[in-house]
């Protein structure tokens, strides 16, 4: 009997294990106002709080939507805005034609260190 909950521990941990969380390829722009609205999605595993669904690797869609003030060039982060009482950002993003490469940080001053969003990295904007 306890080979059997070891097997099947060990078979729901590979299973957990398979499981795709990452950044979806494509950032979604549309123009609002003087600036643009850029869509980022992707899928996360559940919280810790639900052990079952972290044992079967759940996951879940997440969106990122950032205001930026154009949709061309070097944009730093303390370029766009957040809603209050979030942190604000440091580091970039480049877009160049219809690739945009995130390398954007929290400005947490509580931390030493600066913690890199995990939407980083690079994307092929389309148009809405």
């Amino acid at each position: 009997m306890r080979r059997r909950l070891i097997a099947v521990g060990c078979f729901l941990v590979l299973v957990s294990a398979c499981s795709r969380v990452g950044n979806y390829e494509h950032a979604y722009f549309a123009k609002q106002g003087a600036g643009y609205l850029v869509e980022l999605k992707g899928t996360r595993r559940l919280m810790a709080h639900d052990p079952i669904s972290g044992i079967l690797g759940r996951t879940y869609e997440e969106t990122l939507t950032l205001q930026l003030p154009r949709i061309e060039g070097l944009i730093k982060g303390s370029e766009i805005p957040v809603t209050a009482g979030k942190l604000r950002y440091t580091g970039q993003l480049v877009i160049t034609k219809d690739k945009m490469k995130l390398d954007l940080h929290y400005d947490d001053p509580g931390d030493s260190v600066p913690r890199p969003l995990p939407w980083n990295g690079e994307y092929t904007l389309v148009r809405r």
